[in-house]
């Protein structure tokens, strides 16, 4: 190889050197743009969600007007967009064990159109001992309180400063729902829950089992007693006749909701969701919206999933 050769190939391999470096800086460029595009997109959700949790956090339980007042907007707005709500209920390790009935205890969340979920509510029964080990699940009496939910970091203070007791979290309760002892007695005697605004005792509406020989049935009230929704299911469905052993517990099961005028074409649903393990307690529950439902409309029947799951879903329920 004479002397040019030899510097035509050096200078080859210089070229093929600055080349190289060439689309190695373009490579890393590129993924630090790619990095810093999803960095932004994971920012933007998470500023989306804190900014959720924040509206719902400026909420205060001394304002009495919860539908009215403008500082319940935020909580206006997020439930308006909600067009479906998931409502997960909290399972118990000593029940599980034990066998015993202990108080329920419920998460609700709302679900977007982009379907991102956030915990707008938690729920916590109060009833007594003897009430929950001596009654049937669908005539026991109790007490519901409904407070809105914290975000995480503001919910493991709480437990910091009050020890971690539950029943002191609930004294800012924004809703309360009531529940008194009934015994199912044919078209006599109907089991009823009643929701309340805590600060005024203000009634919001009543939701009945009524009675019905064969489909499980239940009538929804408005504030004046006036009939707004009425939710039937089928009771051939395997969800609802093995309700309480392991074949039930792998089915869904389905009410529609109509309204009260027209009992023909349904407007809505609450679905009952299979259990995701044989072993679990825990009953959850999807609700779907009728269009332009309004706030209290939405509450009544998200409440109404927490009736149909003591009615027929708890473990001693015969649902008569």
């Amino acid at each position: 190889m004479n002397e040019n050769q030899a510097n035509d190939v050096e200078i080859l391999k210089i070229k093929k050197s600055k080349r190289a470096s060439s689309l190695k800086k373009k490579s890393l460029k590129s993924q630090k743009e790619i990095a810093n595009n999803n960095k932004t997109e994971n920012n933007n959700e998470l500023n989306s969600k804190n900014q959720i949790h924040s509206n719902i956090n400026q909420l205060k339980v001394s304002d009495i007007n919860l539908f009215a007042s403008s500082t319940f907007e935020p909580l206006k707005s997020s439930l308006e967009v909600t067009k479906e709500m998931i409502i997960q209920q909290e399972s118990d390790i000593l029940e599980a064990v034990t066998g015993c009935q202990e108080p329920n205890n419920y998460q609700l969340f709302g679900k977007l159109p982009n379907n991102e979920k956030f915990l707008i509510f938690k729920c916590r029964e109060y009833s007594s001992c003897g009430m929950r080990c001596c009654c049937p699940v669908n005539c026991r009496g109790l007490v519901m309180k409904i407070k809105l939910a914290l975000s995480e970091d503001e919910n493991n203070d709480n437990d910091n400063d009050n020890g971690g007791n539950k029943d002191d979290e609930y004294n800012n309760s924004i809703l309360f729902v009531e529940k008194n002892f009934k015994c199912p007695f044919f078209n006599c005697v109907r089991p009823e829950m009643k929701i309340f605004l805590t600060e005024t005792n203000t009634l919001l509406g009543t939701i009945e089992n009524a009675f019905s020989c064969c489909d499980p049935v239940f009538n929804i009230y408005d504030k004046e007693g006036k009939l707004i929704f009425y939710i039937e299911s089928d009771c051939c469905q395997c969800g609802y006749i093995c309700r309480n052993n392991c074949i039930g517990k792998t089915e869904e099961c389905v009410f529609f909701i109509y309204r009260e005028n027209d009992k023909s074409n349904a407007i809505g649903e609450i679905n009952k969701k299979a259990a995701s393990s044989l072993l679990s307690i825990a009953d959850n529950y999807s609700i779907v919206f009728p269009k332009n439902s309004t706030i209290e409309e939405k509450i009544l029947l998200m409440i109404s999933a927490v009736m149909i799951d003591y009615q027929y879903f708890e473990k001693n329920a015969p649902g008569v």
